[in-house]
């Protein structure tokens, strides 16, 4: 093209397949949908599996335990345009198992709603080494050292109290 607005445009065009492409790399690809994947119990399954495969590195980085606000945030960003509701979201995580996704739905006493990954006697075992390296047992200072929401802090010293 002879004129100048025209290379822009080829550029701009270029640059956005690009950061398309960077996107894809970081996110779901080809994200599970209604028009995919049914309603119903099928659409949630298939979230879940899909939700599942995204939280692993996340879920670890995190200590094992992800709220469910966190688990939207982070599943919308990795899906890009396809986003999906918060009531799907918990409905997805409600079809989570230890046994096939290696995480589950956790309730706490709260009544806040978290995916906690099937490692939760070793997430035990480093809460209270940090308590003793730290003589710490307030959920503030626990929240600060282990960098977790502060409501987590105090769900995990009540679960260990328990334990």
């Amino acid at each position: 093209c002879k004129y100048e607005y025209c290379k822009e445009a080829v550029v701009s065009t270029q640059s956005t397949g690009e950061l398309k492409s960077h996107l894809l790399s970081i996110g779901i690809s080809n994200p599970v949908t209604r028009e995919t994947h049914g309603t119903g119990t099928t659409y949630h399954k298939s979230l879940g599996t899909e939700l599942a495969q995204m939280l692993r590195k996340p879920l670890q980085e995190a200590g094992g335990v992800l709220s469910v606000s966190e688990v939207y945030c982070r599943y919308n960003r990795a899906r890009g345009i396809e986003l999906v509701s918060p009531e799907d979201v918990v409905n997805a995580c409600k079809t989570l198992t230890p046994e096939h996704h290696g995480m589950e739905l956790k309730k706490f006493s709260s009544g806040v709603l978290v995916v906690e990954g099937d490692n939760f006697k070793s997430i035990m075992d480093n809460l209270l080494q940090t308590i003793k390296a730290n003589d710490c047992c307030s959920a503030l200072s626990l929240s600060n050292i282990t960098s977790i929401p502060l409501l987590l802090a105090k769900e995990r010293l009540q679960a260990a109290e328990q334990h």
